[in-house]
């Protein structure tokens, strides 16, 4: 790889980051949003459904992002896309905890998605550190 184009691979990888960072707490914000519902103190048109398409519309559009990444550096069967793969399945396995029909959330399931994302995360920025070293 040249000079050139391995400044711009550690430019765009650093957008990477930071967008991650961005969605990161766009995500944690969901969670607390849940609680927000739980407690009645949301507004009327604010339920479970609704919170639930808007999150699946943030991790496919970070997604996008991410494949495009992926896709330029050639990364698609790297260790840095299985991560990224996991970290992906862990948010979106992180629905589980609500019942939209009845508006209702498990908390002990909802603990668990938090902690299992917090380390596919962590998993996710340590094979980022592997690649731009």
């Amino acid at each position: 790889m040249t000079a050139q184009s391995n400044k711009y691979r550690i430019l765009e990888t650093n957008v990477l980051l930071e967008r991650f960072v961005t969605y990161n707490e766009v995500f944690t914000e969901y969670f607390k949003t849940m609680k927000i519902i739980e407690r009645g103190e949301a507004l009327r048109y604010e339920t479970y459904s609704r919170l639930a398409d808007n999150y699946i519309s943030n991790i496919h559009r970070f997604m996008k992002l991410c494949i495009s990444y992926l896709d330029k550096y050639h990364l698609q069967n790297s260790v840095m896309a299985e991560k990224l793969n996991n970290y992906f399945v862990d948010l979106i396995d992180a629905l589980n905890c609500m019942d939209t029909d009845n508006n209702l959330i498990n908390h002990l399931s909802l603990e668990e998605a938090r902690s299992k994302i917090k380390a596919s995360q962590g998993e996710f920025l340590n094979s980022i550190n592997f690649f731009i070293k």
